[in-house]
């Protein structure tokens, strides 16, 4: 991410206050192109690139989308969305 270290750390808090999903900052993926290059928290501009792993959404070997794992899923985006704008 190419974001200011105080949305940095409440995105964090965000994923550290559940415990179904794992997660790590700036691990395998270290941010790409777009987030790099205009990401500018110095004037404001925060970028963040989120990795999601298809199994967190559906069936990985029939790739049949799974409504009720999307749905917690969803509720752990919302959180980092509803941090963001906030």
């Amino acid at each position: 991410s190419s974001c200011s270290p105080e949305l940095q750390a409440r995105l964090e808090a965000v994923l550290s206050s559940q415990s179904r999903y794992d997660w790590v900052h700036n691990g395998r993926f270290r941010g790409g192109y777009i987030t790099r290059h205009y990401g500018d928290p110095g004037n404001g501009i925060e970028a963040v690139q989120l990795e999601i792993s298809q199994r967190i959404y559906m069936d990985e070997d029939t790739f049949a989308y799974d409504g009720a794992k999307a749905e917690q899923a969803q509720a752990v985006i919302r959180r980092l969305l509803e941090t963001v704008l906030g």
